[in-house]
């Protein structure tokens, strides 16, 4: 929902991924920016002995930036499955079907990975789980810290004032079936660490609110310093659970008949959020974002989500499966708050496998991008391999290459850069000078910094107007000094050299020939 305090811009950059600054725009349009992929094969790959099906989905692994020793750092899972003959003792049968347990007893781990450059990944072995005597790079799972070690997801805290405790990693440490005592159908736990490498696991269990049963296991860890709280985007576990439909004949697909525009026979994959301001005593878990009949394909479910923030607002990655072609791509979600996101191209992939390249199938972002100089690198996880035809074939009786041989190298993380909050411009073309005038906004800071760029010939001008719009004195277009450039930052600056008014209400016109512009800031 727009309001206008949101006008109360401060210093903090505005963009143009919704309308709530622009009040006109001429022979303008809206353009929406992809990443580059780096390389044509994955980064972190299946290359250890110990190392059985890396597992990289949506969330199973994490990438973060150290400032403390510069290092970039990764966690990912490892499953320990490495061939198609392991699967039948992976099959339990529920509620009349027979479904795969993917994550029994000692069947997970959460192995280590870093990098000096972001770019070039080593395998530290170390001694905190061995496998048959040799060292290896788990650092939790398998032995340590609980039986198993499933979609963890890590972060390093910025609210954390102790050192001991900087990284957090949340994870599904058991089924409830297996571990005597525990509660629901899984329990999740959580661990701290000072480098991300040595863990200890919180001795209390997290908790969500009434719900009696646990989450499912897709789970992402988001900190809020502005309200001091943190966000788990998460399942409901009950949230495919609707009432039989007697007219539907059953099937052995693991996938559910749904019911188009009828919201109590909802069953589709959604992203539910619980929130706690210790990490231990969560809220009961509610819908965050969910598919929409207007615009989703029947077969579109949402698998999880990743949530930053740009400037004062919130991007999200929406990691969305097609349940008939077994794929995944990610969708850009935009918010204000943090907690009401509305979708920035529905049904339009912002990230997608590559034809016949390694992640050709499934693409997806659980890990928030990192600021490298003028760069965002975005880490990506994927595969060859298509989303549970390899996991349920055999009991489903399916035919597919992928059944009786699933790739044991298949899945890897790769990287994707795009330059810093160049997510959506507004751009214009050599032959008509296309002109924006904002709303009238109140900033903070004397000077207006703009992330453009300028094709052959092109510019831009800045000119400032009172709410009313009449033309403050030193700031008209005509004294104003062009940009023809490409700079994420960039101040303009006019002939008189004034700062820029603050403290009152102020509208931007931006006069550009043949350029885009991404962003400003009054700073």
């Amino acid at each position: 929902m727009l309001d206008s305090s949101f006008l109360q811009i401060g210093s903090k950059p505005q963009f143009f991924i919704d309308d709530l600054v622009i009040e006109s725009a001429q022979d303008m349009t809206r353009r929406h920016h992809k990443p580059q992929k780096v390389g044509d094969a994955p980064m972190i790959h299946r290359d250890q002995p110990w190392e059985k099906t890396i597992y990289i989905s949506c969330n199973t692994w994490n990438v973060v930036h150290d400032p403390q020793d510069g290092l970039f750092k990764c966690w990912y899972e490892n499953w320990m499955l490495d061939s198609a003959h392991d699967m039948p003792h992976q099959f339990r049968e529920s509620d009349g079907k027979i479904i795969v347990d993917v994550h029994g007893e000692a069947c997970s781990g959460v192995c280590y990975a870093q990098s000096a450059d972001g770019v070039t990944w080593e395998k530290p072995e170390m001694d905190i789980v061995q496998i048959d005597g040799a060292n290896t790079n788990i650092v939790m799972g398998l032995g340590f810290g609980g039986e198993t070690a499933h979609c963890a997801t890590v972060m390093l805290d910025p609210m954390e004032t102790d050192p001991a405790h900087r990284f957090k990693m949340f994870f599904m440490n058991a089924i409830a079936d297996i571990v005597e005592g525990t509660t629901g159908s899984a329990f999740f736990a959580l661990a701290t660490s000072p480098d991300g490498v040595h863990w200890k696991v919180n001795d209390e269990q997290p908790v969500f609110g009434m719900t009696e049963r646990a989450l499912g296991d897709v789970v992402t860890l988001t900190a809020d310093p502005a309200s001091r709280v943190y966000w788990l985007n998460n399942r409901h576990p009950d949230m495919c659970t609707v009432p039989t439909d007697p007219a539907c004949p059953p099937t052995k697909s693991w996938i559910s008949p749904y019911g188009p525009q009828n919201f109590a026979r909802q069953n589709k994959r959604r992203v539910f959020r619980s929130q706690s301001a210790d990490l231990i005593h969560w809220s009961d878990p509610r819908p965050l974002i969910v598919p929409d009949d207007a615009v989703d394909n029947l077969d579109d479910v949402f698998y999880g989500m990743e949530q930053f923030t740009v400037g004062k607002d919130w991007l999200g990655f929406l990691n969305v499966l097609h349940q008939v072609d077994n794929t995944m791509d990610v969708q850009l979600v935009y918010s204000r708050d943090g907690e009401n996101f509305d979708r920035v191209r529905p049904g339009h992939a912002w990230l997608e496998g590559d034809e016949d390249n390694w992640d050709a199938n499934m693409v997806s972002i659980c890990s928030k991008p990192i600021v490298v100089g003028d760069e965002l690198y975005v880490y990506h996880g994927g595969t060859r391999r298509h989303h549970d035809w390899w996991m349920v074939g055999p009991s489903e009786g399916l035919v597919h290459p992928e059944v009786d041989n699933p790739d044991p190298d298949g899945f890897g993380i790769g990287l994707a850069k795009i330059k810093r909050d160049r997510f959506v411009s507004l751009d214009t073309g050599p032959v008509r000078e296309g002109v924006l005038i904002t709303r009238p906004v109140r900033p903070q800071g004397t000077e207006l910094v703009i992330n453009a760029l300028c094709r052959e010939s092109g510019s831009i001008r800045a000119e400032l107007t009172d709410s009313g719009g009449t033309v403050i004195k030193g700031f008209e277009k005509d004294s104003s000094i062009p940009f023809d450039g490409d700079a994420v930052e960039h101040t303009m600056q006019w002939q008189a050299g004034k700062p820029t008014p603050k403290g009152m209400f102020l509208r931007l016109r931006l006069f550009i020939w043949n350029g885009e512009i991404f962003s400003f800031q009054f700073r």
